[in-house]
């Protein structure tokens, strides 16, 4: 009787330990997914030096590609920063100013911070989120993923966004 508990207890802790181990091998696989989109999202801003808008320009390439790579993940910006509310408007309709104590959730928030010194540059702050998202139990934790594209000196789209 007493192998049989022993085997019972070190059977719970092997299941407990394959379970944690599960778990943390599915929160790296996102995290690295949502790291990678946010890494191409900063690529195409650069590369198209701008959020420019229509459908072959920076935010109809930014919607497309977090489209067909599965992104559906959804959370909070900060006040000051431009929400997105569907990744299907290629146009800056698509996007809202967030204000102070807005809980709205969107898939992705940019903001262009300008500065000037002898020449004027902006770079992006790009946010994405991920969701740590079990069957059961529901969406545990919304994670984000910042990152900074490289000072840009000329940006196409002075007139969008208000910026």
């Amino acid at each position: 009787m007493r192998e049989t508990i022993g085997t019972t207890w070190i059977f719970q802790l092997v299941i407990i330990f394959i379970l944690i181990f599960a778990s943390y091998l599915a929160i790296m696989t996102n995290y690295s997914k949502a790291f990678k989109s946010k890494n191409e999202v900063l690529n195409i801003i650069e590369k198209y030096e701008g959020l420019t808008s229509g459908n072959l320009k920076g935010i109809g390439i930014i919607n497309n590609y977090l489209s067909a790579s599965g992104y559906n993940s959804m959370g909070t910006c900060e006040a000051g920063y431009y929400g997105a509310v569907s990744l299907n408007n290629s146009s800056t309709s698509a996007f809202e100013y967030v204000g102070n104590g807005s809980n709205k959730k969107y898939y992705y928030c940019v903001q262009k911070v300008t500065f000037t010194g002898v020449k004027v540059k902006s770079y992006y702050n790009v946010v994405l989120f991920f969701n740590l998202n079990l069957p059961v139990l529901g969406n545990l934790f919304t994670f984000r993923a910042n990152g900074t594209t490289t000072e840009l000196e000329v940006t196409y789209d002075q007139d969008l966004f208000g910026i």
